[in-house]
């Protein structure tokens, strides 16, 4: 009976904040739902915030990224599991666009863009390619902004996701634990290779005496791991099957976006 007396305040019906001893105090007042599809400034500014003392356990963090539109409406192709690049200071000041690039339409873009004061290709460095281009994270969702001419994306940028099966060990098959890495590799001219495909399939002829760079997936044990200019970690493999995807659509889905949606979609850890 003592502990029982030791209790102040009376019980309530459970209305949050009705009884001054067991009162919540928010820090952010809780504003009704909305009354239609949420615009950016809305998803970026949250009605109510969860914070809590521990630390989570298997959270994902996603971040809304409004894409900006290609001429040839190469965003549209964009799935869940695509690995995206973000265009550094592209924004818009009035909708926060952003030219956002999956695997194909990245390197589609480092083999033709071309720089206006020389010429040449704009990519022929690794610090160039760092001046323009970041890696966000993988998509999650397409957020439906019901336009035609822009896509607002939400994007996992921490914790759990499913990416796109790109990698594929030398021996064996992908297994729990292994890590899966993003490399820039320096493809010099090829006498063999006449022609690469677009991200829409379309192959167009190349000057087999330019070299350009690529981002190709890769694991340690790939020959071209420690030759690579840069590797940027992608996440560590949480869940697989012991399907093997053909090398042939391993080696098509780094230049066409159908060829990569086609692919198994397997569980990674990032940035943990």
């Amino acid at each position: 009976m003592a502990f029982i007396a030791s209790l102040s305040g009376t019980p309530t019906l459970g209305n949050v904040n009705s009884a001054p001893s067991f009162a919540f105090k928010s820090s952010v007042p809780v504003r009704g739902d909305y009354g239609s599809k949420p615009g950016v400034s809305a998803l970026m500014n949250p009605t109510l915030h969860n914070k809590v003392p521990e630390s989570m356990v298997n959270s994902t963090a996603r971040a809304p990224l409004f894409v900006r539109p290609f001429q040839r409406g190469f965003e549209k192709g964009y799935s869940e599991g695509d690995i995206l690049f973000v265009k550094r200071g592209d924004e818009r000041a009035a909708g926060q666009h952003h030219v956002v690039a999956n695997l194909p339409v990245l390197n589609y873009m480092l083999r033709t863009e071309i720089n206006p004061l020389t010429n040449g290709l704009k990519y022929k460095t690794i610090a160039e390619i760092h001046n323009d281009w970041n890696y966000f994270g993988i998509l999650n969702n397409d957020m439906d902004t019901g336009s035609k001419w822009q896509r607002l994306l939400n994007v996992n940028v921490r914790g759990r996701s499913r990416v796109a099966r790109l990698w594929q060990p030398v021996r064996g098959n992908l297994r729990k634990g292994d890590v899966l890495w993003i490399g820039f590799v320096w493809r010099p001219g090829k006498d063999k290779i006449r022609s690469i495909p677009d991200p829409a399939g379309v192959r167009h002829p190349i000057d087999r005496k330019v070299g350009f760079f690529e981002a190709i997936p890769l694991m340690d044990c790939c020959a071209e791991f420690k030759s690579a200019s840069f590797k940027l970690p992608v996440g560590v493999v949480s869940q697989t099957t012991l399907k093997q995807p053909h090398p042939s659509t391993l080696a098509g889905a780094i230049h066409v976006t159908e060829t990569c949606k086609s692919l198994e979609r397997i569980e990674v850890l990032m940035r943990i």
